[in-house]
């Protein structure tokens, strides 16, 4: 005997209408967890070894975080280096060297958190190098960068790469007017003893957020006038600050101030 197929609370339909509408119950079912399941997928999963960055990409714990990411070692000493936003977005994706310390070394691509490409380009030790392609987040081509590498600077350190420098309201002769202004020769605590004339060369780097951070005087004459320079420079009022790859980043300035009796 055929079995007989029926629909709760509903009237009774011809065999053929009601295979179909139990085809369409289940190809809607099936459509719906094949949409949730591409929306999970854009998630990647849980690893015990994800660490979490700030906007300016250092190490921290997960409440700041602004990214999440891990490595995963390939051959050869290479690996993969991935990170995504909060919200699971991929943001970049490159290859490297393992290390320690990991480092970019190769192929690498940045993403908006819409999945757009935001660049593309090499990397080299840590540093870009090489033309790099970068694209609005409508897809429409923004510019092309070329990074050469510099040698290294007197302390041994090697200049960051920026797309855009950090900027002071009025420009870097709006900055030079502000030093010029606010820098007083500090009074000596013997007048019979001349006052000496020269220069004091503070270093100090514009965050993430355009504040002042870690001036330190690198090169002095008198330490009276070394404590006014940095005296005045840990006051500038806040940057624009640098971006690298559409994000702000830590960029370090030298500036000089010249002091005279």
């Amino acid at each position: 005997m055929q079995p007989h197929f029926s629909l709760p609370n509903a009237p009774y339909l011809p065999s053929a209408a009601r295979y179909g509408m139990i085809f369409c119950v289940l190809l809607i079912l099936a459509l719906s967890s094949a949409a949730t399941a591409g929306a999970l997928a854009q998630v990647p999963p849980a690893r015990p070894d994800t660490t979490f960055f700030d906007a300016g990409w250092h190490h921290l714990g997960r409440p700041n975080a602004v990214f999440f990411g891990w490595v995963t070692p390939l051959d050869s000493g290479r690996c993969r280096i991935q990170t995504y936003y909060l919200t699971g977005e991929r943001q970049f994706d490159a290859t490297g060297r393992l290390g320690p310390p990991v480092q970019r070394d190769g192929p690498a691509t940045f993403y908006y958190r819409s999945g757009q490409v935001h660049s593309t380009g090499q990397y080299a030790q840590g540093k870009q190098t090489g033309s790099w392609q970068y694209w609005q987040e409508d897809g429409t081509p923004k510019l092309t960068r070329t990074y050469v590498p510099r040698p290294p600077t007197p302390d041994g350190s090697v200049p960051q790469f920026v797309e855009q420098m950090p900027v002071f309201a009025g420009g870097m002769a709006g900055l030079a007017r502000y030093l010029a202004t606010h820098a007083h020769y500090p009074s000596p605590i013997d007048k019979t003893q001349p006052r000496p004339a020269g220069r004091v060369f503070v270093q100090f780097v514009v965050g993430p957020t355009g504040d002042v951070l870690r001036p330190v005087v690198i090169k002095g004459f008198d330490p009276a006038c070394d404590a006014e320079a940095l005296r005045v420079v840990a006051s500038l009022p806040r940057w624009e600050p640098g971006r690298r790859n559409g994000e702000p980043v830590e960029v370090r300035f030298v500036v000089p101030l010249i002091f005279h009796p």
